[in-house]
């Protein structure tokens, strides 16, 4: 009788413990960030995007005309951005990894395998959550290499040795031939791992804040161009994407405390022509210590030992060349909010856009200008309407308010901070109270 009683009492406790967990978790604020690259706001307007899950989502909470990137408009830059609240002259990143050699005798190249505390020049709100002692997660999420702000990871890259990619393999989703080569298959492939990955570390892990990115419409975005039916049934996929990440947090008990953020780091625009940078410089004799590093709808010159003549004489070449919108100096660029070289290695020494329709190309080529079959681009500026992005929030603490009106994306960072109550300093974002319930609940 004493051992049934004994046991009964243990019972008792284990099962007060466990609901005491559960009200724990349940009282502590969540945010699950889904980033769906190259996922621009014109795509939202069409009614008859094969996207119930958005829809919904859209219907419950709040949702943005459309969200504006910074520039550059790529994916890296404003990921960061997104979760700094600052644009690129305070991060600093602006391509997708560190421009290295840029002012050398020999071509310059983007190493994507850059830590982050490298990369990223300010605090994240990642950082900010996981001092506060909150748990944080990111799968395929960008220049967060290395964060010591991550608590549960599964990179772009994928680890065989990590321990998310070690609960696939048990669960046989995956086998470590597929992790070795990860990169093989197609991004459709990879983004449901990353889908099942997350849904993973969302499970067992019950992470306060979530950063989770795919990449499937951005691919074949830049295969086929923008608005035809390949952009729209990869939309139609990744919106079943997100259906799995609402699931598994339903699944997971943190429904009722979760919000969940739907966001874009820029659009696309079709390109029918191509700009061959290295054949303008050639032409004008600069074909040695100065070098482009081509980025879509710009691309960025970078000249050893430049001067203000020099830069002077640079914007002289591309200026009025045909595709080219205008070739801005430093000073120029920075009111668009790039940085500067004076304030990092990082800003060109001129950069220069497309006009609509062109875009800058690397390879080998005798003519500054070529045509293309269709491809989609970005990297034009956060004017252009079909760079804009979007913008959807659902779930705990937020309103039922509809459409609101375009903001800036570094306003995603300050609003993160505020659902998780963390302190971000030196923001430059603003939180978007007006689509915050109340504390009355309204």
């Amino acid at each position: 009788m004493k051992l049934c009683k004994v046991s009964l009492l243990a019972s008792a406790a284990l099962a007060l413990t466990i609901q005491g967990g559960a009200q724990q978790r349940e009282q502590r604020h969540k945010v699950v960030v889904i980033s769906l690259d190259a996922f621009g706001a014109e795509s939202l307007h069409d009614q008859h995007l094969p996207a119930p899950t958005l829809h919904r989502m859209m219907n419950e909470g709040a949702y943005a005309t459309a969200m504006r990137p910074i520039n550059p408009t790529v994916t890296w830059p404003n990921h960061s951005s997104m979760v700094t609240g600052v644009n690129a002259s305070r991060h600093h990143v602006i391509a997708n990894g560190l421009i290295v050699n840029q002012r050398t005798d020999t071509p310059p190249r983007i190493e994507a395998h850059t830590p982050k505390e490298k990369l990223v020049a300010v605090p994240t709100v990642y950082d900010a959550a996981h001092k506060a002692g909150l748990t944080t997660a990111e799968v395929d999420w960008v220049a967060i290499e290395n964060a010591d702000g991550i608590t549960w990871r599964f990179t772009e890259y994928a680890d065989p040795k990590g321990p998310i990619e070690h609960d696939l393999m048990e669960q046989g989703v995956v086998s470590a031939d597929d992790l070795a080569h990860f990169n093989q298959p197609s991004q459709a492939w990879r983004d449901r791992v990353y889908t099942l990955a997350a849904t993973d570390i969302i499970k067992k892990h019950h992470p306060d804040l979530m950063l989770f990115h795919l990449l499937a419409l951005d691919g074949i975005e830049h295969q086929t161009g923008f608005g035809n039916d390949s952009g729209r049934d990869a939309i139609a996929f990744l919106d079943d994407r997100v259906k799995d990440i609402v699931d598994a947090v339903r699944d997971a008990g943190d429904i009722g405390n979760t919000t969940f953020l739907v966001v874009s780091d820029h659009g696309q625009q079709s390109v029918h022509k191509q700009i061959h940078c290295d054949v303008l410089l050639k032409q004008a004799g600069l074909s040695q210590s100065t070098f482009c590093i081509p980025e879509g709808g710009f691309t960025l010159v970078y000249q050893k030992g430049a001067t203000a003549d020099s830069r002077l004489a640079l914007k002289a070449v591309f200026t009025g060349k045909p595709g080219v919108r205008s070739a801005l100096l430093p000073n120029e660029a920075a009111m668009d909010g790039w940085p500067t070289p004076t304030q990092t290695d990082q800003g060109p020494d001129l950069l220069v856009y497309a006009e609509n329709g062109h875009a800058f190309a690397g390879g080998k080529s005798n003519e500054a200008v070529t045509e293309t079959k269709e491809i989609g681009a970005h990297g034009y500026s956060n004017t252009e309407p079909l760079m804009k992005s979007i913008f959807i929030a659902s779930g705990a603490g937020i309103a039922r308010k509809g459409e609101i009106a375009e903001f800036d994306n570094v306003d995603v960072a300050a609003t993160i901070a505020k659902l998780l109550n963390v302190s971000l300093p030196g923001s430059d974002g603003k939180v978007l109270t007006q689509i915050l319930l109340s504390p009355d609940g309204k």
